[in-house]
């Protein structure tokens, strides 16, 4: 089951599919299918040009960066505690080179998380990430970064406990919950990149906790520019981290993971 998801995961993202049809082009052109090796190759220079270069990319992210806003520090409540997903913190990579932090997607979380300690400091603080497999080992997982950036800024180490090895967003959300145990009734901010922040919340809030959402790295702003273009890499990265949060968010409803869609503030 897991390699058939890894398999789907592949074909359905746009990068990898535009790609498998050069090179379907490519074996039609040794069995000189000629029409079928055009055609192939066609929507692969295409799409290529198209979703690398231009802003249509922004259409697949601009809903989900969107749909929750940043929270006003001047109004809002005081959290009880902090949740932050993923981190993006590169700890072996940093170990290896000697170097004080190397920052991963979504390097928002952990200076938005120093910030915000020492701007409440009596919030609890929950940290979660992981591959799902043995590597890195301790000291170099995610959250063990975390854990040592936090720790430099002075946060006290008694305030922090760690989610060290869950790989998907329903395994730390129920993991996560579990570390708020009985308090899930105060405020808690759950902090992750913007375009994920949807089918977090919908996951939360199928197993009964609704936290506030404090959504980083936004990877866009408005508006919409349709003569915008991109350099290619950012363009088709963009693509690609927008079609697998929808697909994350289609496969979350059909299983049951979520009750809408689409989740909303």
């Amino acid at each position: 089951m897991a390699k058939l998801k890894e398999v789907m995961d592949f074909v359905t993202t746009p990068s990898s599919l535009l790609f498998l049809l050069a090179c379907l082009a490519l074996l039609a052109l040794l069995v000189q299918w000629q029409r079928c090796a055009i055609t192939c190759m066609a929507l692969s220079v295409v799409g290529f040009f198209a979703l690398g270069f231009t802003s249509l990319s922004e259409l697949l992210i601009a809903p989900l960066v969107t749909r929750f806003p940043p929270i006003d520090l001047e109004t809002a409540a005081p959290p009880f505690g902090l949740i932050v997903l993923g981190g993006g913190l590169d700890e072996a990579m940093a170990n290896h080179n000697g170097t004080l932090i190397e920052l991963a997607d979504g390097g928002e979380a952990i200076p938005t998380v120093a910030l915000l300690a020492q701007r409440y400091p009596g919030a609890r603080i929950i940290l979660s990430g992981g591959s799902g497999t043995d590597y890195p080992p301790p000291p170099l997982r995610t959250t063990d970064g975390m854990l040592r950036i936090l720790l430099e800024f002075n946060v006290s180490k008694d305030r922090i406990v760690i989610d060290p090895n869950s790989p998907t967003t329903v395994t730390r959300a129920r993991n996560t919950l579990a570390l708020v145990g009985d308090e899930r009734d105060q405020i808690w901010w759950v902090i992750t990149p913007a375009h994920r922040m949807p089918r977090l919340i919908g996951t939360y809030r199928k197993m009964g906790f609704n936290p506030t959402p404090y959504p980083i790295d936004f990877k866009w702003i408005p508006p919409f520019d349709p003569f915008f273009f991109y350099n290619f890499s950012d363009g088709l990265s963009l693509t690609d981290a927008g079609a697998h949060e929808w697909r994350g968010l289609v496969f979350y409803y059909l299983t049951g993971k979520i009750d809408s869609l689409f989740p909303r503030p």
